[in-house]
């Protein structure tokens, strides 16, 4: 994802109406466990309460995800 998929620029597009945040698994598993990641690549999308809206687990198409993600933008 990080080769291919987030630099696309539809991607790159929409992740602009979202905050953003990266979290290192292996550095941070306190936070990789209170969002249930246990494998890699995964994506999470939340509400700013912290609230689970979408989980995107695997690699993704750069056009797909950025569907998806403003598909997850557009239904709150």
């Amino acid at each position: 994802m990080d080769a291919e998929t987030y630099p696309h620029e539809s991607v790159r597009a929409e992740l602009a109406k979202w905050v953003f945040d990266r979290v290192d698994v292996e550095g941070e598993r306190g936070v990789a466990e209170l969002l249930q990641v246990s494998a890699v690549p995964v994506a999470v999308a939340l509400t700013p309460d912290g609230r689970v809206l979408r989980r995107f687990e695997g690699h993704f198409q750069a056009r797909k995800f950025a569907d998806l993600l403003a598909e997850v933008r557009s239904s709150r």
